[in-house]
C-alpha cells in the first residue's frame, strides 16, 4: 500500500515528539545526578582523620622511632600510607613526598581544613593538626585504590539513546500505519466507485475500531450500498421500458401503412413526419437495449483472438465513405500491428460510435483522424486508439460527462445532428468490459480527441511460434 502525505506528517510528527522527548529527559538527568562518589572514600576520609591524629600523637609522645613503626603497621593492615610533614614542608616521617601530595599539603596549611585530590584511582587526602603552643603539622595520606564499579563505555549512552529513538520510531510508525489505513483504503475505495465498480467497499469484515474513523469507513460503505441500489434499480428501469417501447413502435409502423396510400400531400408529409420521429424513437430504444446489456454483462462471454488493425482499417473505410457525403474526410495517419482478445461486436460498435460522433461535429471540409498504436509498458502491452476531430471542442468541465448517458452539451445541436446521447455511453462500457479504458481532451490546436486503451495480447501464431523456439 502506497504511503502518501498524511501518512508521513503523522508519523514524522509523532516521532520527532518521542525523540525529543527522550533526549532532553536524557540531558536533565545527566545535569541533575551529582557525580557518584565511592561510598569507600567518604569513610575512609574519617578513618585518615582518625588515625593522623593518633600517629601525631604517638610522635609527641615516643618519637619519631614509634612513628615509623606505627605508620608501617597502618598501611599493611588498612592500606592507608600515611607521610607528616610540618608547616614548612620538610617531612618528619622517612617516606618522601611527591610534587602532587607536597602541593595538596601547602593547601591544606592554607586553608587550614581537610582538602582532597589525587585521580579516581589513587586517592589523596591532606589534614592539618594544630599542636599545643601553635605547632602546626599537615598528615597526607594516599589511601589504597577504590573498588568501583566498571565504568560504562564512553559511547554507551549514545547507542541507549539511539535504542530509545529507534524503538519510539517503531511505535509511532505502527501508531500512523493504524491511523491512515482506514483513510487509505477509503481513497481506494472512492477511486473505484468513480470507476464503475459498485461492489467496492472501504471496510474490513474482520477490523475491530470504534473511534471516528471506523464511523467514517462505516458510513461511505452505507453510502455506498444506496448509490449500488439506486444505479441497479435504474438500470433495470431503463431496460424495462426500453423493452416496452418496442412492441408500440412496431405497431405505430404498421399502422402507417394504409396511410401511406392516401394520396395528399399534407398526409404524405405528416406520415414523412412520423416515420422520422419513430425512427429516432427506434434507434433510441435500441441504444438502450444495447446500453442496458452491456452494464448488465460482468464479463464478456464470447471473446477471440482479434486484429485491432484490421477491425479499425475496415471501420475507418465505411466511416469515410458515409463523411464524403457530408464533405468530410475520416483518414488514418498512423497503423501498427496489434492484437487484443475481445468481441468483435462490441468494439466495432464502441469504435463506430466514436468515429461516427467525430464525423458530426467536425468542420466541412476537415478530417477525421484516427491513429493506432502499440505501448510496450511494465505492466504489459497495451494498444492506444486516438479519434480526432477539427470540430469546436468541448468545455473542460464538460469532458468527463460526455460518457453519461443522455448527456448533451446543446440541445439544439443535439437534435440538429440528430444524436440522443448513448453512443459514447455504450463506448465506454464496451471498453470498460475488455478491461481498457476511455478519456476525452481537447486538442491543443482545437478539437476533440478521444483516446481509448486496450490491453494487448500476443497474436495466436505469433504467441505458437515463441513457445515453440522457448
Amino acid at each position: 500500500m502506497r504511503m502518501r502525505a498524511l501518512f508521513w506528517k503523522i508519523f514524522l510528527s509523532f516521532w520527532l515528539v518521542q525523540a525529543a522527548f527522550i533526549g532532553a529527559t536524557a540531558l536533565l538527568l545527566r545535569r541533575a545526578l551529582p557525580e557518584a562518589r565511592s561510598p569507600a572514600l567518604s569513610n575512609e576520609a574519617n578513618l585518615v582523620v582518625f588515625c593522623a591524629r593518633a600517629a601525631v600523637n604517638i610522635y609527641e609522645r615516643y618519637g619519631s622511632v614509634a612513628l615509623e613503626d606505627d605508620l608501617q603497621r597502618l598501611q599493611q593492615t588498612s592500606g592507608v600510607h600515611l607521610s607528616i610533614v610540618d608547616f614548612r614542608g620538610v617531612p618528619i616521617s622517612r617516606a618522601p613526598l611527591s610534587r602532587e601530595e607536597q602541593v595538596l599539603a601547602e593547601r591544606a596549611l592554607q586553608s587550614q581544613q581537610l582538602e582532597r585530590g589525587g585521580g579516581v584511582d589513587i586517592p589523596l587526602l591532606a589534614d592539618p593538626i594544630v599542636l599545643e603552643g601553635g605547632y602546626r603539622l599537615v598528615v597526607v595520606a594516599e589511601l589504597p585504590r577504590p573498588d568501583l564499579p566498571a565504568r560504562p563505555p564512553a559511547t554507551q549512552p549514545l547507542r541507549d539513546l539511539a535504542l530509545g529513538v529507534a524503538i519510539s520510531g517503531i511505535v509511532c510508525f505502527g501508531l500512523a500505519r493504524y491511523l491512515t489505513a482506514p483513510i487509505e483504503r477509503l481513497r481506494m475505495a472512492a477511486q473505484q466507485l468513480s470507476r464503475g465498480d459498485l461492489s467496492a467497499r472501504a471496510g474490513k469484515e474482520n477490523e475491530r475500531r470504534s473511534d471516528e474513523i471506523a464511523d467514517l469507513v462505516g458510513d461511505f460503505d452505507k453510502m455506498a450500498v444506496q448509490i449500488q441500489s439506486l444505479i441497479y434499480a435504474q438500470r433495470r428501469l431503463i431496460s424495462d421500458v426500453s423493452h416496452e417501447f418496442r412492441s408500440p413502435l412496431t405497431r405505430i409502423n404498421l399502422a402507417l401503412e394504409p396511410m401511406r396510400k392516401i394520396d395528399n400531400p399534407r398526409v404524405a408529409t405528416a406520415i414523412e413526419r412520423v416515420e422520422q420521429e419513430t425512427g429516432r424513437l427506434d434507434e433510441m430504444v435500441r441504444k438502450l437495449l444495447v446500453l442496458s446489456r452491456l452494464e448488465a454483462e460482468g464479463q464478456l462471454v464470447e471473446k477471440s483472438d482479434l486484429e485491432l488493425d484490421e477491425l479499425l482499417q475496415q471501420i475507418v473505410v465505411d466511416a469515410d465513405f458515409e463523411a464524403q457525403a457530408e464533405q468530410r474526410r475520416v483518414v488514418l495517419r498512423q497503423l501498427e500491428s496489434c492484437h487484443v482478445f475481445g468481441n468483435e461486436d462490441m468494439l466495432r460498435s464502441a469504435f463506430e460510435n466514436v468515429i461516427r460522433n467525430a464525423i458530426r461535429y467536425t468542420h466541412a471540409e476537415t478530417e477525421v483522424e484516427v491513429t493506432v498504436q502499440r505501448d510496450t509498458e511494465d505492466e504489459g502491452s497495451t494498444v492506444t486508439v486516438r479519434v480526432r476531430d477539427h470540430g469546436p471542442g468541448v468545455p473542460p468541465e464538460s469532458l468527463d460527462a460526455l460518457f453519461r448517458p443522455f448527456y448533451r452539451l446543446d440541445d439544439s445541436r443535439e437534435r440538429k445532428t440528430g444524436g440522443v446521447g448513448l453512443g459514447l455511453s455504450i463506448t465506454k462500457q464496451a471498453v470498460i468490459l475488455h478491461g481498457g479504458k476511455v478519456e476525452a481532451a481537447n486538442a491543443h490546436d482545437g478539437g476533440l480527441e478521444i483516446t481509448i486503451t486496450l490491453p494487448a495480447v500476443l497474436s495466436t501464431e505469433h504467441a505458437s511460434k515463441q513457445t515453440l523456439s522457448s
